[in-house]
């Protein structure tokens, strides 16, 4: 019981990555997860229901040891060839033309979207059809809400289902170790992050932002590509028509995020930082395509992508959408992906952080932790004046 205990209860949460493995597959259903003071979830047990399987324990994939692999995967780099995908998506659009082909195939694409309340969660697509399509491919810098995602999929993939499912690297282990056997049917494409933010955070910044538009938001764009690619540049829209833009040097809340203040704590360990993933395909940004291919960096965005298996290659084989660049793997990521391999540094600010956010304005509260000088906001201000000059005449 003590044992049991110990591991579903979480006591150090830099071990448990929230992946929901643990609650999908309890036989007597008798794991929530459940939100802590930070927003993100944790399993909690009945420790009346429970039978004491141990299934839980033998799922996670937090606890798993790694196999030896051997060699260093293949590497492109890729962009969709149509101008209206490419500047509407994150870095080379690549997982539109992934998912197009998904569907094509009357298959079922599993992937991540901002929904009317603002909630990041996984949701589940099975035609072309589906308004939702275009909120998928885009980034999204929080940790998204699975839940019962990892059932449905096995549904889908026993009936047959061609089935696509994309998330960040723990999520994807996470999958396939619920599952705990290959199926011909499934692709995965996992995402490379430099950490999941708080739900909780994202909720507060969004209350902050309405209240000082005096209007609902209707659209969040994480990456935006207004001012181009390399401009990192956040994107809301108002219900009365107002628009904001910040980057990362203005914008609380990317500001928070990448001084690494507000991610979960397995962000800090993370046990996936690897080149080699059990994923068909990994994703990450492409922002040195000059050097990496020898081709003109016009701004529009680039994706690099490790294939991890020959399934992912006979599918991006297949893609006649995407314009391919093979590259050097390990070159890409020690120019690109810095977060393939290494984890962020644990901010000694984020407990602090995290301690009155609930209780604070949070424009106040963020200026405690972070400093936006009047550099940051001149810069943003030509930033915006050179854009439009550059394509307005």
């Amino acid at each position: 019981m003590k044992r049991r205990k110990f591991v579903i209860e979480i006591k150090n949460k830099k071990e448990c990555c929230g992946c929901t493995a643990c609650s999908s597959i309890c036989p007597k259903k008798c794991i929530d997860m459940k939100e802590d003071n930070e927003g993100f979830i944790y399993p909690n047990v009945n420790v009346i229901e429970c039978i004491d399987c141990k299934l839980c324990e033998q799922v996670c994939p937090m606890t798993k040891k790694r196999e030896n692999e051997k060699g260093i995967p293949e590497s492109i780099l890729a962009r969709d060839v149509r101008d209206k995908v490419l500047l509407t998506g994150t870095s080379g659009s690549v997982f539109t033309s992934i998912m197009e082909y998904v569907l094509q195939k009357d298959g079922v694409v599993y992937g991540v979207i901002v929904d009317e309340e603002k909630v990041v969660k996984h949701i589940r697509v099975d035609s072309q059809n589906d308004n939702r399509i275009s909120k998928i491919p885009c980034s999204k810098y929080v940790r998204s809400e699975i839940r019962d995602i990892f059932p449905k999929i096995k549904e889908d993939l026993t009936s047959g289902k061609l089935v696509c499912f994309s998330g960040v690297p723990c999520q994807v282990e996470g999958l396939k170790s619920y599952l705990n056997r290959d199926y011909k049917n499934l692709l995965t494409i996992d995402v490379i992050c430099r950490g999941n933010p708080s739900p909780l955070f994202l909720g507060k910044y969004v209350e902050y932002l309405e209240k000082k538009y005096k209007s609902k938001i209707v659209d969040v764009r994480f990456r935006n590509k207004t001012f181009g690619y390399h401009s990192g540049t956040m994107k809301v829209v108002f219900g009365n028509g107002k628009v904001y833009f910040g980057s990362a040097r203005t914008n609380y809340f990317l500001k928070a995020f990448f001084s690494d203040l507000c991610s979960r704590p397995s962000c800090y360990e993370c046990n996936f930082k690897h080149i080699q993933h059990k994923s068909d395909l990994t994703l990450y940004d492409g922002w040195h395509a000059s050097e990496l291919a020898n081709i003109e960096d016009d701004d529009r965005g680039y994706t690099n992508i490790i294939i991890q298996s020959n399934k992912g290659k006979e599918i991006l084989d297949g893609l006649k959408t995407l314009k391919k660049y093979p590259i050097d793997t390990l070159k890409a990521v020690e120019l690109d992906g810095i977060m393939v391999e290494n984890s962020v540094e644990w901010n000694d600010k984020r407990e602090r952080f995290f301690d009155n956010i609930n209780n604070e304005n949070i424009e106040e509260h963020c200026l405690k932790f972070m400093k936006i000088s009047l550099k940051d906001k001149f810069i943003e201000k030509m930033k915006r004046i050179y854009y439009i000059r550059k394509f307005n005449g």
